[in-house]
């Protein structure tokens, strides 16, 4: 290992005189791979760590955060060497009772790799780059070997109640400061984008997330009671409403949050949904008795005209051009995706990973051709892997809502109130993550993208501890997440 470090040092400075670029891309890998020579024996906790902290730059930064690296080496390319390399070192996925899930995926991700090496040649980095969107799924079987490796779901799950305060407070932040000085904000070297680069779709995601957490109380379970007042939930109801008035301006964030907090209450009507519907009249009351209205750039302002507005333009005519027109042209687009595979000549592979298919459907509106995919993930895949990858795609995230809320309905039975609170919280926030991918391309990128299969690979673990748990011969439904005996603990290679 130390000799090949070497001999990589002596690449590096030949070519940075010539090329570097290339020459900061093999510097950074040679940091990283000398740091893993350091970690080998815990490469486990380091790969779960760094995805870890992967996934909080891209909840706290958004898409600012996927361009640390340098071309084609950015850290979610990183991460997912690391979280490969460490699955490899484990030896085994460890998942016995759902591989018919695993079986689902291998199909999907088979059916996106046919679709994207046949245009490698033609389309070179863009078939690669394209191609990430099926490829994620990579991060799911990582993240879901490596926490039945180590038993970490209720570590993470801490981890998540711990910065539920931080986000609340940020987010809103986030986006004032972005929409008022996005031309000077400090970006990463080569890349052209603002470090700080948060997208209203994307908070909503998490904001509901967090609404199925707290509702459901899992904070109460999660988060250290040294650190919990009773005057504490009142205040990040207050900064989550303030965080879902900050992105109040798109239609798919009202949609996201509402749909992820009604399915909560519809599937345990006593949850603690009083306090939140308090703080939303009350804030609904003074919008419109105090007529406000701020623009922080853009077309849309924050008001309670424009709340209506969005909440109109959901389900018929808003009488407003700016967001009627988005929305015919969104369904003009899918309509025309529909045509060309289901019922056209692309219905067995689509157009392929690599196409720029907002040029090719001749619905292209950014000057500098950066749209490349439908504001929709699920006709992405349709366009892109034709008929077979969208029903592949389908019935694996079908196959995984069935599970989690069976598991939902065992645990529910068994009266352990935890486990079937937690498999509702993953399909809250998955759903919110599929929601968000209907109105956006969010999928495609690393914000969006590795985010959804993490979460994924988590619910995957969590049913399988939970399946283990209720095999054991002396079993006991119990209050932990990580109830297995050392016995039944995967060893590493």
């Amino acid at each position: 290992m130390w000799l090949a470090l070497f001999m990589a040092a002596v690449l590096v400075g030949v070519l940075a005189v010539e090329q570097p670029l290339l020459a900061a891309g093999l510097a950074v890998l040679m940091v990283l791979l000398a740091g893993l020579t350091r970690v080998w024996d815990r490469l486990s906790h380091f790969a779960l760590g760094f995805i870890g902290v992967s996934l909080v730059g891209y909840a706290f930064l958004g898409k600012g955060y996927s361009y640390i690296g340098v071309p084609p080496l950015f850290v979610g390319e990183m991460a997912l060497a690391v979280g490969l390399l460490a699955l490899w070192r484990v030896g085994t996925l460890g998942i016995r009772h759902y591989r018919g899930l695993l079986v689902l995926m291998g199909v999907f991700m088979l059916i996106g790799l046919l679709n994207t090496v046949p245009y490698i040649g033609v389309y070179k980095v863009d078939a690669l780059r394209d191609g990430v969107t099926w490829a994620y799924a990579a991060f799911a079987l990582i993240v879901a070997g490596l926490l039945l490796r180590l038993g970490w779901l209720e570590r993470v799950a801490q981890q998540y109640a711990r910065l539920i305060p931080w986000f609340l407070a940020f987010a809103p932040v986030s986006v004032v400061i972005f929409k008022l000085f996005e031309r000077s904000l400090p970006e990463w070297p080569g890349s052209g984008t603002p470090l700080l680069f948060p997208k209203g779709g994307d908070i909503a995601v998490h904001l509901a997330g967090i609404v199925a957490f707290l509702l459901l109380g899992l904070h109460q379970r999660f988060m250290p009671s040294e650190k919990r007042r009773s005057w504490h939930e009142w205040l990040w109801w207050g900064l989550l409403l303030l965080g879902m008035l900050s992105i109040s301006t798109g239609r798919a964030a009202l949609v996201t949050i509402g749909l992820s907090g009604l399915f909560i209450v519809l599937m345990r009507p006593r949850s603690g949904w009083g306090r939140p519907l308090y703080l939303v009249a009350v804030a609904l009351t003074l919008l419109v008795v105090t007529n406000f209205s701020v623009n922080l750039g853009g077309r849309r302002d924050i008001s309670a005209e424009s709340l209506l507005l969005n909440v109109q333009s959901i389900t018929g005519d808003s009488g407003s051009d700016v967001r009627e027109g988005t929305r015919t042209w969104r369904l003009n687009w899918w309509s025309d995706i529909v045509d060309y595979t289901v019922y056209g000549p692309y219905f067995w592979n689509g157009k392929g990973y690599g196409i720029n298919l907002a040029n090719s459907d001749g619905y292209q509106v950014e000057r500098d051709q950066s749209l490349r995919n439908p504001h929709n993930g699920h006709m992405t895949f349709l366009a892109r892997s034709g008929v077979p990858g969208f029903l592949a795609w389908v019935a694996l995230q079908l196959a995984f809502a069935f599970s989690l809320l069976r598991a939902y309905t065992r645990a529910r039975a068994a009266r352990n109130t935890l486990w079937a609170n937690l498999f509702l919280w993953i399909f809250a926030y998955w759903m919110a993550f599929l929601v968000n991918a209907s109105f956006d391309v969010y999928l495609e990128g690393p914000q969006g993208g590795i985010w959804f299969w993490c979460l994924f690979g988590f619910g995957l673990a969590a049913l399988e501890t939970y399946r283990r748990q209720r095999a054991l011969p002396d079993h006991s439904e119990g209050s932990t997440l990580s109830a297995l005996p050392s016995s039944v603990q995967l060893k590493e290679s």
